[in-house]
């Protein structure tokens, strides 16, 4: 998220964000360590509040557009968005149950695809999160730490909650990283981070406009580095270094200065289902 890219169109920063995260897809796995974190967590939230719906079956296709056409589906198919190399499809997917892995990019798609792609019941499609339209509703959709790349999470995060009788997610939320947000404003900058949704915007949209039962949780992680460098590093290792639309890189010297001995990085992540008993 420090990258000085610029971008000048909402689709050339989805290529972008694609991209980046396809040149790191081979050694994503071994560098995700909040992702990781995210997955087990979110994971173990959905199944204390009841889990996945029931297996089912279903014969499924996808159209020219990124439309992703269940066909012929009963209630049981899960979507994924935003899979990348399947840390959370590997707990949440069982064998023989339908369960569409996607991601924006092709690279990520394959790792995943590597890793699980002997399951079965499990299959996989290259796919835009925020623009994902689906002809029969899935029996669920999930997404770990992906929402946040949409080019506006909180709509995309409604959107896809009214296309499915249960959601599941994680996303960042504003205030994550104060740490580092404090050393650039104290240079009377702000830095590339991405701009987050606020907690009680999303949940007030959630509620507004997909209603339902919503059950979530609030989590403040904190996770020690040894520099500012490897804090940065644990963006760019993973391709999650594009910086936020417009950002201007400067000197940061005395931000490296300021963490020499260490940073303590909190990232303040929403859990959060929402269950609708109708579409």
């Amino acid at each position: 998220m420090t990258s000085a890219e610029d971008t000048a169109s909402p689709l050339s920063r989805t290529r972008a964000v694609a991209q980046s995260f396809g040149k790191r897809a081979r050694d994503y796995s071994r560098h995700a360590h909040l992702q990781q974190h995210t997955a087990r967590t979110l994971a173990a939230f959905v199944c204390a509040n009841g889990g996945l719906p029931d297996n089912g079956r279903m014969d499924q296709g996808r159209t020219d557009q990124g439309r992703t056409d269940q066909g012929q589906t009963d209630q049981g198919l899960v979507v994924e968005i935003g899979c990348g190399t399947g840390l959370l499809t590997e707990l949440l997917h069982t064998p023989g149950r339908p369960y569409l892995a996607t991601d924006l990019s092709p690279e990520m798609l394959e790792q995943c695809r590597a890793r699980l792609g002997q399951r079965q019941g499990l299959s996989f499609a290259v796919l835009d999160g925020q623009d994902a339209a689906f002809a029969t509703p899935p029996a669920a959709i999930v997404s770990n730490l992906t929402c946040q790349w949409f080019a506006d999470p909180v709509a995309g995060i409604v959107r896809l909650a009214r296309q499915t009788a249960l959601f599941a997610f994680s996303v960042p939320l504003h205030g994550s990283f104060p740490e580092w947000e404090a050393a650039f404003a104290d240079l009377g900058r702000t830095s590339g981070l991405l701009p987050l949704p606020s907690e009680r915007e999303l949940l007030a949209a959630l509620e507004a406009r997909a209603p339902a039962r919503l059950v979530h949780r609030v989590e403040e992680h904190r996770q020690h580095f040894p520099s500012a460098t490897a804090f940065a590093d644990s963006f760019r290792l993973i391709g999650a270094d594009q910086p936020r639309p417009g950002y201007a890189p400067g000197p940061i010297r005395p931000v490296l200065k300021r963490f020499s001995n260490g940073l303590d990085a909190t990232a303040r992540i929403l859990y959060g289902l929402v269950m609708r008993e109708t579409l």
